[in-house]
């Protein structure tokens, strides 16, 4: 710019100020402006990385216990997976789309809440091998990775080494497609859809307890199936994994491992409160309502595309979007309404949806939303009891759809004789489960986000937003 400086003190004659000379300075100047701007918008970038959001801590709240507590925290984060992203899907995003600028935001976000437990979905396999991994371990975390063979993203749980022993106790990668939901009710069509699980130990050697036999912890993080008429297949698919969590728990508190085993599910559901899977492992006896019946009814009707299903040829994987069902005659009895309030199903489709509501209530836990039983006490005005069963408004927002689809469950015993359960509350989780609630990550109202979808710089990094609890475990 010494060029340009020359000119600002250097009073030139008249005749020599010509029309090129001008577009000359005009262009300098112009040049060092847009400089400038960049300047800026890296400054910011750097400055302004996210917005923080608050915990909510449950005022006045007494907790009894007759043992020590420890303090752990637990997330669960769709971070959107970059391979997924496409410039007509966040048309506003900008230079927050990019991994080199996303990465580094997810990051500092991950730190700045510093979870003990950390549950993602969309995580990219190549980002996991290139960036995850050792970010994660900088961090103190160590992590397991699990993803559908060929499949680009998958899920991960990652723990803090500070609190949990470096390696689990057991790593259980769960296809979903491969299993049939109690041996008789196979896959509708090809999702490949996944869960993980792993079952870590607090560390002996830390200053709050030193146990000869120290408590662990579960922990399920699962991606559900993504289509509009997947109710059913989400449904399958949480029978499934909440029937591998009996398992685990039964083989670990055989073991004598440890006194007691903590379970938590988490993850991405795509599923809002009042949907079957949100249903059927929360209500415990599992049944329908006329709405969810007629919903999961027309979902077991609906017929999947060859190209999804894999008929096509020996290669051919689906789609992450709709696009997967263009181009293929559509069934005279296609269903074209996924979420109707009444539906005509046939014999089969009822008896089908029977089943795999009678396998949920064969199953002797019960989940238990922890957003879902306390969020009222912190964020009342966040917290719809008759729509939402309580947990906050979103946790997804895009341009076609916004709405709640993340959730933090609490795995806890249950009769299958009962005949009615009680309403769940903050106390009973910390009578039956010894886990007791202390705050909550803040989730925004809809009207309180900004009016352009996320990513964007220096608000959001993902479409999702990260969902936190503190809790105290007694140990």
């Amino acid at each position: 710019m010494s060029n340009d400086s020359e000119t600002k003190h250097q009073k030139l004659p008249r005749e020599q100020i010509t029309p090129e000379y001008i577009a000359k300075i005009r262009a300098i100047r112009r040049e060092r402006h847009e400089k400038e701007q960049r300047e800026l918008e890296l400054k910011q970038l750097r400055t302004k990385y996210f917005i923080k959001r608050p915990i909510l801590y449950i005022p006045n709240k007494r907790i009894n216990h007759d043992r020590p507590l420890i303090d752990v925290k637990i997330m669960t984060y769709n971070t959107l997976a970059q391979t997924l992203i496409r410039r007509t899907t966040f048309p506003d995003a900008h230079e927050a789309i990019k991994w080199h600028n996303r990465s580094k935001v997810l990051m500092r976000e991950i730190k700045f809440y510093y979870s003990d437990i950390l549950c993602l979905q969309e995580v990219d396999k190549i980002q996991w091998e290139r960036f995850w991994a050792d970010a994660l371990a900088e961090a103190d975390y160590k992590g397991e990775f699990f993803t559908y063979p060929g499949k680009v993203h998958g899920v991960a749980i990652a723990w803090n080494t500070k609190m949990f022993d470096e390696n689990p106790i057991t790593v259980i990668p769960l296809t979903l497609d491969k299993i049939n939901a109690g041996g008789e009710i196979p896959t509708t069509t090809r999702t490949r859809s996944v869960a993980l699980i792993v079952a870590l130990r607090f560390k002996t050697g830390n200053p709050n307890y030193d146990l000869n036999k120290p408590n662990g912890v579960i922990v399920a993080t699962t991606h559900l199936f993504w289509h509009l008429f997947g109710t059913f297949e989400r449904t399958r698919q949480c029978y499934i994994i909440m029937e591998k969590l009996n398992q685990v728990r039964n083989e670990l508190n055989s073991s004598n491992i440890c006194n007691h085993w903590y379970t938590f599910l988490m993850g991405d559901f795509n599923s809002q409160p009042c949907d079957p899977p949100y249903s059927s492992i929360t209500d415990k006896p599992a049944h329908l309502n006329t709405r969810s019946k007629a919903i999961i009814e027309c979902s077991a009707s609906y017929h999947y595309s060859k190209r999804r299903n894999g008929e096509l040829s020996e290669t051919s994987t689906p789609s992450s979007s709709e696009e997967d069902e263009d181009g293929e005659p559509t069934p005279a009895d296609q269903p074209t309404d996924p979420r109707p309030h009444s539906y005509n199903a046939t014999p089969q489709q009822q008896e089908i949806v029977q089943k795999i509501i009678n396998l949920h209530n064969t199953i002797p836990l019960k989940a238990v939303s922890l957003y879902g039983v306390g969020y009222h006490l912190v964020h009342p005005e966040n917290s719809n009891p008759t729509t939402q069963n309580g947990e906050p408004e979103i946790s997804h927002r895009s341009i076609k759809w916004e709405g709640l689809l993340d959730y933090i469950f609490v795995i806890k015993p249950w009769n299958p004789a009962a005949i009615k359960n009680d309403p769940e509350t903050i106390e009973t989780i910390g009578k039956d489960c010894h886990v007791y609630v202390k705050g909550y990550l803040m989730m925004p109202l809809a009207k309180d986000m900004p009016d352009h979808v996320e990513p964007h710089t220096g608000e959001f990094p993902s479409d999702h937003l990260a969902m936190m609890c503190e809790l105290a475990l007694e140990v």
